[in-house]
């Protein structure tokens, strides 16, 4: 299959499933392809925002590496990271060229056919990258996971934790090499309006129980003017994913949700069995059925339905609503949007959430697809990509990232002594204090966009809009039947 028409099957494919977005939620539309306001220094390095470029001293006699970013996380940490790079030894040969694209993974996929035109490096969110590496279109990057980061003594692959060691391998001709590169991971969930809360006198909810109280006192304290929550209805799954697979992951465990992605048989979709993953599935589906659809006309501020991210990010900020779902870089992406102080809370605990040895509920975090850095094979400066790569894993680079950002990088790094405002702080003390889960398979059904963790369309919204046509139930046994119908043809 050509990759045009490969990946119009993929990119569809990711907006049916609903990927999530990690570490940021793409640009805002309007945002050109110059990635700044006004040119100026970092440093001894020259800024030339209407070229993008930074060099030190002079580009000439320098090989420009060429980077592409999406994140919503805005210009500073590239800009930041690019420039230390070049004020070091390891990027005196080079000059960087920025360049901001709301529409990178599209960009970047219809140059991959044509093999030109390509820059160096591409930072980019949900993707169907394992299709790219399967065609060859992508850098192996076997060599560079292996490569002693500049200064310290350890290899890239040594500094990356956890599941984030295997996420950038696929296979290629049967062969598995690593094909993406780790960029930042995020904290998701319900973000809360403290400023509101504390003028209330409202506390933050531990479990779900006490989140339906929270939400009827908001109701009844602002005559019903305020609402519980905004979402953003236009954009697929709504956001409710943040809540809803936290919740799933609090019931099934890390254990069950690693073996739903293994995509080895439908009935790891029967909810019905105890022993599935899907059971987590239906548990959370029903705790958000009775939570928020049938409170829907209370419980969410009108409007929400007809929002996209920036519009429910914008009517948060205005007060409409306590609560909204979302990530870490809500404050980055919405900017003067938002001028109360706001906090990331931990979701809340379901009645049947996971207990540890000593009783104490488990805490998960869950980061969807996370956000990576991809080289392609035909760029034409793929040494200075990857010294720029091994550059930025330095732990300086790693706590400038997260102090800048407030978002926390999966590498092995000291977050302690960042500086970080108490937005930033409340997401990465989530981080620390859970267990990061983000979907990842090698199975040919994921990486061939036949399944997903969800296969009837979008449930949360679904049951928005359709129940109680649609139920948690007749969605789940839905999926199931759907989902056992296709598995030989899917297979075969």
């Amino acid at each position: 299959m050509k990759l045009n028409k490969l990946l119009a099957v993929c990119l569809s494919a990711v907006t049916i499933f609903g990927a999530s977005f990690a570490a940021g939620c793409g640009n805002r539309e309007n945002d050109s392809k110059d990635p700044s306001d006004s040119s100026g220094a970092y440093g001894d390095v020259v800024f030339d925002s209407k070229k993008g470029e930074m060099y030190l001293d002079t580009k000439e006699g320098k090989t420009p590496i060429k980077i592409t970013y999406s994140e919503g996380n805005g210009s500073e940490w590239i800009r930041q990271l690019s420039r230390h790079f070049l004020e070091a030894d390891e990027g005196k040969e080079y000059y960087i060229v920025l360049t901001i694209d709301a529409q990178a993974t599209t960009a970047m996929s219809s140059k991959l056919e044509a093999g030109s035109n390509l820059d160096d490096i591409y930072y980019l969110l949900a993707s169907p990258w394992q299709s790219y590496a399967s065609l060859d279109q992508l850098e192996n990057l076997d060599e560079l996971y292996n490569t002693k980061i500049p200064g310290e003594e350890k290899t890239i692959l040594e500094k990356i934790t956890g599941s984030w060691k295997t996420y950038g391998q696929a296979y290629n001709q049967n062969n598995l090499h690593y094909y993406i590169f780790p960029s930042a991971t995020s904290v998701t969930g319900l973000v809360y309006n403290k400023t509101m809360f504390d003028e209330y006198e409202w506390e933050v909810p531990e479990t779900v129980t006490e989140l339906k109280a929270l939400c009827d006192r908001i109701v009844a304290d602002t005559n019903g003017k305020i609402a519980p929550f905004v979402y953003p209805g236009k954009v697929s799954g709504g956001y409710w994913d943040f809540i809803g697979t936290n919740w799933w992951l609090q019931v099934s465990g890390e254990e069950k949700m690693n073996e739903l992605m293994q995509f080895d048989s439908p009935e790891l979709f029967n909810s019905d069995k105890l022993s599935s993953p899907s059971y987590g599935k239906l548990t959370m589906l029903q705790t958000f059925e009775d939570l928020i659809v049938k409170n829907k006309e209370k419980y969410i501020a009108r409007m929400s339905g007809s929002y996209d991210h920036y519009q429910a990010q914008q009517a948060f900020g205005a007060g409409m609503a306590a609560m909204i779902p979302n990530g870490s870089w809500i404050q980055n992406e919405s900017g003067e949007d938002i001028e109360d102080e706001i906090r990331m809370m931990p979701v809340p605990y379901m009645d049947d959430a996971l207990k540890d040895e000593k009783g104490e509920y488990i805490s998960y975090n869950y980061s969807g697809q996370p956000s990576f850095v991809a080289v392609p094979n035909k760029a034409k400066n793929k040494e200075g990509a990857k010294a720029f790569l091994a550059y930025v894993c330095r732990d300086d680079m790693l706590r400038l990232y997260t102090e800048i950002c407030g978002t926390p990088m999966p590498f092995e790094y000291d977050v302690e002594s960042i500086s970080l405002n108490s937005f930033q702080q409340s997401c990465i003390d989530i981080w620390k204090n859970s267990t990061t889960w983000f979907e990842d398979s090698r199975s040919p059904l994921w990486t061939g966009l036949k399944v997903r963790k969800f296969n009837a369309g979008d449930p949360y919204v679904n049951l928005l809009i359709n129940y109680p046509g649609v139920t948690a139930d007749s969605w789940c046994a839905a999926e199931y039947a759907g989902v056992k119908g296709a598995w030989d043809t899917w297979v075969n």
